[in-house]
C-alpha cells in the first residue's frame, strides 16, 4: 500500500486553526453572515436531510481523523485532533443553528454536560445558549406586526433592529417603551412552531422499530411530554404567565430578579419584559471571581431551583443562558418557557419520592410502582431497585452532611453519567413522563454549578426551603 498516495486522498484541511488563531472568529463571522438571512427550514424532508448530510461529513472526518493519526507522531496526532474537533464544532453550530428549534436545544444540551463532548466542540456549541446567528431583522418584523397590527417602531419610543441575544426558538432585542423604560423584546423565528412538528414527524418514523417493544408505552408518553412542552415553549402567553407565577416567589432580600413582563406589548409570539443588565456565566467566570463570589451565586441559583420546585412548578431548562450575573450581586432569571406545571397526580408523585429521600426508604417499592409502573414480584423489578437506590444516593449526596457541598468535583457529577449510561444500558426507563423533564432539570443544575466551581450547603438550602414551603 501507497501510505503518501492514501493521505492525499484524504479530505484536506483548509485551514490550520492551530497556526491561525484568527480562523476560529474568522469562520464564526462567516457563519453568522451566512445565518442572518436565511429563514427557518420547516419541511420535514428537508430537517432530515440535513441532519443526515451533517452527520454523514461528521462520520468522514474522523475517519479522515482516525487514518492520518496511524501514520502520525503523537504530537501531531493531538494537534490533529484539536482541528478536527473545531472544524466538526463549527459545523454543528452552523447547520443546528441554521435548523433552530428542537435541533439547537439538542446541540444546548449536549455541550452543558461536563465531559459529553471535546472541549473544542462543546466551547463552541455554547453559542447556542445566548448567543446564536440572530436573524436578520426583515425577516421576523412581520411577527409583531401581526401581533399587535403594527410595527415594533410604531410601539416603542426607541427599538434596536439588531437583535443583542439569541437562541433556539427566538431573539431578544432592546427597546425602549414610551413612558422611557428600557425592555427586552423576544420575538419568536418565524415558522419555528412547525419545525417541532417536523421534527417529531421524522423522530416517529426512526422510533417506529420500537413500537414493536415492551415498553413502546412508557416511550410514546415520554416523548409526548418532550412535545408537549416544547410546543409550550413556543407559546409566549404561558410563558408570560410562568414569569409572573416565579417573579412572585422572590423578595428582595432573596437576591434573585425575574424581570416584569408588560403584557400589553406581550402576545402569543412576542414578549416583553423589563431588561437586566448582567454577565452570563462564560463572561462572568472571565472576570476570575472569587471563590466567595461563586459561592454566592451558586446558593442563589440552587435556592431559586429549589424555590420552584416547592412552588410545583420546577425549572427544568438551567442552562447557562437563562442566568445573569449582576454587578451588585443579585442573579437574574431568564427564559421560563420550559417550566413545569404539577398537576394533582404529578404532585402526589413528587410528595411521596420526597419523604422516601428524606425520610422513609421503606417506601422505594412503592415509588418504583407509581414511578415506573413495576411491582415487586415483576422479573424487572431487581434492576429498577438498583436503578432507584442509585439515582436517590447520587441525587442526595450534597444533602448527606451539613456545610458546603463543593459541585466542582468531577467525580460526583461524573458518579451521575455512569447511573444514566447504566439505566440507558440495562433499559430500565420506564417512568411517568414528569420524569424526563425532572431528570433533565436534576443533571442540568448540577452541570450548571459544576461549571461554576461554586460550593454550596445545600442540606440548609433545602431546610429552609422545605420549611418555608410547610408554613406557605
Amino acid at each position: 500500500m501507497d501510505v503518501n498516495k492514501l493521505l492525499a486522498a484524504l479530505p484536506e484541511n483548509d485551514f490550520s486553526p492551530t497556526e491561525n488563531s484568527d480562523w476560529a472568529q474568522e469562520r464564526l463571522r462567516e457563519i453568522f453572515a451566512d445565518l442572518a438571512p436565511r429563514a427557518v427550514p420547516v419541511g420535514s424532508l428537508h430537517r432530515m436531510w440535513t441532519l443526515s448530510e451533517l452527520s454523514a461529513q461528521i462520520a468522514l472526518a474522523y475517519l479522515s481523523l482516525w487514518v492520518r493519526q496511524r501514520f502520525s507522531g503523537e504530537e501531531a496526532a493531538q494537534r490533529q485532533a484539536v482541528e478536527t474537533n473545531l472544524r466538526v464544532a463549527l459545523k454543528l453550530l452552523h447547520r443546528l443553528a441554521y435548523l433552530r428549534g428542537a435541533m439547537t436545544k439538542l446541540g444546548q444540551a449536549a455541550c452543558h454536560v461536563p465531559g459529553l463532548l471535546p472541549k473544542q466542540v462543546a466551547e463552541t456549541l455554547d453559542h447556542l445558549h445566548f448567543d446564536a446567528p440572530p436573524m436578520h431583522y426583515p425577516l421576523i418584523r412581520e411577527v409583531v406586526r401581526n401581533e399587535f397590527g403594527k410595527s415594533a417602531e410604531e410601539m416603542f419610543l426607541g427599538f434596536e433592529k439588531e437583535a443583542f441575544a439569541a437562541a433556539s426558538l427566538g431573539q431578544v432585542h432592546r427597546a425602549r417603551l414610551k413612558s422611557g423604560e428600557p425592555v427586552a423584546v423576544k420575538i419568536q423565528y418565524p415558522g419555528i412552531a412547525r419545525t417541532i412538528d417536523a421534527d417529531f414527524r421524522n423522530i416517529s418514523a426512526l422510533l417506529f422499530p420500537m413500537k414493536l417493544g415492551k415498553d413502546w408505552e412508557f416511550t410514546n408518553a415520554q416523548f409526548k411530554e418532550i412535545r408537549r412542552m416544547l410546543n409550550q415553549e413556543v407559546d409566549y402567553v404561558q410563558e408570560a404567565e410562568s414569569t409572573r407565577l416565579a417573579r412572585d416567589l422572590f423578595k428582595p432580600e432573596d437576591g434573585i430578579v425575574v424581570p416584569r413582563v408588560y403584557p400589553e406589548y406581550s402576545g402569543k409570539k412576542v414578549m416583553t419584559t423589563e431588561y437586566i443588565q448582567g454577565l452570563h456565566l462564560r463572561d462572568y467566570l472571565a472576570t476570575n471571581p472569587t471563590q466567595e463570589s461563586r459561592n454566592a451565586f451558586g446558593t442563589k441559583i440552587y435556592v431559586a431551583w429549589q424555590r420552584m420546585y416547592y412552588a410545583f412548578m420546577p425549572y427544568v431548562d438551567p442552562h447557562p443562558g437563562n442566568y445573569l450575573f449582576l454587578s451588585d450581586g443579585r442573579l437574574g432569571l431568564l427564559d421560563f418557557g420550559c417550566v413545569s406545571h404539577y398537576g394533582p397526580d404529578e404532585r402526589e408523585i413528587m410528595k411521596l419520592a420526597e419523604k422516601m429521600a428524606f425520610e422513609d426508604p421503606s417506601l422505594t417499592p412503592e415509588v418504583i410502582r407509581r414511578v415506573c409502573a413495576v411491582s415487586e414480584g415483576d422479573p424487572a423489578y431487581p434492576d429498577y431497585l438498583q436503578m432507584m437506590n442509585e439515582s436517590r444516593d447520587w441525587t442526595m449526596e450534597p444533602t448527606s452532611k451539613p456545610g458546603p457541598f463543593d459541585f466542582g468535583d468531577q467525580a460526583h457529577f461524573q458518579r451521575g453519567v455512569d447511573w444514566f449510561a447504566r439505566t440507558v444500558s440495562k433499559k430500565t426507563t420506564r417512568a411517568n413522563p414528569m420524569y424526563v423533564y425532572w431528570n433533565r432539570s436534576t443533571f442540568g443544575i448540577k452541570a450548571l454549578l459544576f461549571r461554576l466551581g461554586a460550593k454550596v450547603d445545600v442540606h440548609e438550602v433545602i431546610r429552609q426551603e422545605r420549611n418555608r414551603n410547610r408554613t406557605n
